[in-house]
């Protein structure tokens, strides 16, 4: 038994540190893209055939630099969106990040051809809610606080809505969706998934979160080893609320620690079909 164990303990001692380099540089750069097919309520079938890329949680910081945001570029410049919807949490850590995040995130705003709308996220809300909105607005992303705008599709409209993020902003639905008319196609943007249910008495036809990353560390048989507060409920995927669909990403960066394993990075590819 004791030769047994000390042939046993070298392996799983490799086995781990090859787990670990895995997880901190290999995985955390194997970008995955998921297509999402969205059934359209028929009252909203001009919005046939729009294509939305939801991109979410880049987190440039000290241990995830802004290059690896370039393959997403390359990603979105392939797919040629129609639009191109941002979901928070772009820099951590430091403001001084942000002007190394924003070529990239211009770069994939670029390819939306009816535009790029994006809400904060509670890291962004900490590094200053004015030093992320000016450079973002520069970079041709709007940024859409409690708020909503419309873009022209399929001879109708249809409506990109933004409620400020829970942990650090002020988050209003009813105030985000004052100006949507009764009834509009809505696409709902809100950093953080688990309030869903506040969102769906206004009938958006789909809710795009981030937050959670997913829970970077993912283990067979048992999910996600932590989740962070008001990401703890929906960690990953889609789920039905009502009527509303709730798509929560993986997102693109990591944070403490900068690891990922069995969770990789993802862009959700978005396609509405009648």
């Amino acid at each position: 038994m004791r030769f047994f164990l000390r042939k046993l303990f070298p392996a799983l001692v490799l086995s781990g540190l090859a787990t670990a380099l895995y997880a901190r540089y290999i995985e955390p750069r194997l970008l995955r893209l998921t297509h999402v097919n969205i059934q359209l309520p028929r009252r909203h079938a001009h919005l046939n055939g729009l294509t939305v890329a939801f991109v979410t949680d880049t987190h440039v910081c000290p241990t995830y630099s802004a290059t690896n945001l370039e393959p997403v570029a390359e990603v979105l410049e392939r797919t040629q969106p129609d639009l191109v919807l941002f979901g928070g949490d772009y820099v951590s850590e430091s403001p001084r990040f942000i002007a190394q995040a924003m070529p990239p995130l211009a770069r994939m705003a670029k390819t939306g051809k009816l535009g790029a709308f994006a809400v904060l996220g509670n890291h962004d809300l900490a590094v200053g809610r004015e030093r992320m909105v000016e450079p973002m607005e520069a970079a041709g992303i709007r940024v859409l606080t409690n708020e909503a705008a419309s873009v022209p599709f399929g001879g109708g409209e249809c409506w990109i809505t933004g409620i400020d993020e829970v942990l650090l902003g002020k988050p209003d639905p009813a105030r985000a969706f004052s100006d949507v008319p009764a009834d509009a196609a809505t696409i709902l943007l809100w950093h953080e998934p688990d309030l869903a249910e506040q969102a769906a008495p206004f009938a958006p036809i789909v809710q795009l979160s981030g937050h959670t990353h997913g829970g970077q560390v993912r283990l067979p048989g048992i999910g996600p080893l932590a989740l962070p507060k008001m990401g703890k409920r929906f960690p990953a995927g889609r789920f039905d609320i009502d009527d509303m669909v709730l798509l929560v990403s993986r997102g693109i960066g990591n944070y403490r620690p900068p690891v990922r394993l069995n969770c990789p990075p993802e862009v959700m590819i978005i396609h509405f079909v009648a």
